[in-house]
């Protein structure tokens, strides 16, 4: 079955786009209240290198990563990029770019997909806290009455429309990717900001005294 790419690239983009506009707004909220003076842009960073991880993790999911597959991934590394954070704080020394990553060495793609979990849970830790805190104590948001939780299931649900695009860009897309796709942004995200609604470590009107790095 043939897919239309740039319509496949739009919705994509609608989905980031959609979801960089909540977070913009949850930060704001975040930071009127608390009086944190910590940029969005570092928040939307944070966002920026666990959609990438997820969506590396669909690509290679089939076992192949297709240029294509490489090009869509960079289209969503405007305030963040995993790679250079990878290669800034970890011990793998080569030249990590998502122009080349397609052609690393086996042993370099295996010690990267290795790191990967460990350094999406640090930059979920300090993305999600102070979006958890608003999506908790707020229930007015654009005169929309939300509940606990909503805006995680929104956020959610972006990332799941992007990787599942991202699953069809090659035209190829396989019940493996959604399936890699799905479980990580779930274990990820959802397990972090579902633990922090669920009242055992943030009650109502409580902010947590994080450090954004």
């Amino acid at each position: 079955m043939e897919y239309d790419r740039q319509e496949i690239l739009d919705k994509a983009a609608m989905a980031y786009s959609h979801a960089e506009t909540t977070i913009r707004a949850m930060d704001g909220v975040y930071q009127n209240v608390t009086g944190s003076t910590y940029e969005a842009e570092l928040t939307l960073a944070q966002f920026d290198m666990i959609l990438q991880g997820v969506l590396l993790s669909v690509a290679c999911a089939d076992g192949v990563f297709d240029p294509v597959e490489q090009d869509f991934i960079k289209l969503f590394a405007m305030h963040g990029d995993l790679l250079d954070y990878i290669k800034r704080t970890s011990d793998i020394k080569v030249e990590l770019t998502w122009d080349i990553i397609a052609s690393l060495p086996a042993d370099v793609a295996e010690a990267l997909i290795e790191v990967l979990p460990q350094v999406l849970d640090e930059q979920c830790s300090s993305f999600i806290y102070p979006l958890a805190a608003v999506d908790f104590s707020y229930s007015q948001y654009g005169g929309v009455i939300t509940s606990p939780g909503d805006f995680l299931r929104s956020i959610e649900s972006d990332m799941i429309q992007i990787a599942g695009l991202l699953a069809f860009v090659d035209s190829e897309g396989t019940d493996d990717e959604m399936c890699a796709a799905v479980s990580m942004i779930y274990e990820l995200e959802g397990k972090h900001w579902r633990d922090l609604l669920s009242g055992r470590s943030l009650g109502p009107g409580q902010y947590p005294n994080s450090s954004i790095q």
